[in-house]
């Protein structure tokens, strides 16, 4: 029974939904739907809320979902994959802070096997839906999409997406900055400034002015010290 709320023009929008007006002609048609998700609340490490979807695609019971079951329907030769991909991402969500988590879409394939043992491949993404106020990630919204006629995965399957840019870039630097750039970005960080950075590395002072300019850009931030305190230099 949907629950009745006092303003008559809500009440009126919501009787126009097609779902309410058509709820006992629409037939049932399971076979069209080839996506579910889940909220993950990392603060908890516990699965929040599945949708009735997962239920309709892998058999196994949306009201009982959860992690150590989530696992343990991972096809045994992608396991491992998983894992990696999880490492990976946690390597960037780690040195994320406040409205930057939003900012990327993380994705990548792997089988799972369904209650009637057919084995299915689904691409999962995962991006941020609440942080908390330290402005660490908190909660994400994993949504598992069906992948029809998969045969190999292509190297480049763990992907992320920038929204802010709308381009893919690379795991292994989320801010997609240049050789040079993390090169000035590792001296920056050793206290050189923009002149004996320019003598160390033989190129112009105001070469090394652009550089700088375009990492703050690249990496949203509004000076080097925001970013040295937001970044772990352990990869550079």
């Amino acid at each position: 029974m949907a629950k009745k709320i006092e303003n008559e023009k809500w009440q009126e929008l919501f009787q126009k939904q097609s779902s309410k007006m058509n709820e006992k002609t629409d037939p049932l048609q399971p076979d069209l739907i080839d996506n579910y998700y889940f909220i993950y609340d990392c603060v908890e490490n516990e699965i929040a809320f599945v949708n009735n979807a997962f239920q309709t695609i892998t058999g196994y019971d949306n009201k009982t979902f959860n992690l150590d079951q989530l696992i343990k329907i991972i096809h045994p030769d992608d396991l491992d994959y998983f894992f990696k991909c999880e490492e990976k991402d946690l390597e960037i969500t780690n040195q994320l802070m406040f409205n930057q988590h939003f900012q990327f879409l993380f994705s990548y394939t792997y089988r799972i096997v369904k209650a009637n043992g057919e084995v299915i491949t689904i691409q999962q993404k995962c991006q941020a839906i609440e942080v908390t106020t330290q402005g660490h990630l908190s909660k994400t919204l994993v949504t598992h999409q069906i992948v029809d006629d998969y045969k190999v995965r292509p190297a480049n399957d763990h992907k992320i997406f920038d929204k802010t840019r709308g381009i893919y870039i690379d795991s292994d630097n989320c801010y997609n900055l240049s050789n040079r750039e993390f090169e000035i970005l590792t001296l920056i960080k050793a206290g050189m400034n923009s002149a004996e950075i320019s003598d160390k590395l033989n190129i112009s002072k105001y070469t090394i002015d652009t550089h700088r300019k375009n990492i703050l850009n690249k990496t949203n931030a509004s000076s080097f010290l925001e970013l040295i305190h937001r970044l772990s230099f352990a990869e550079f």
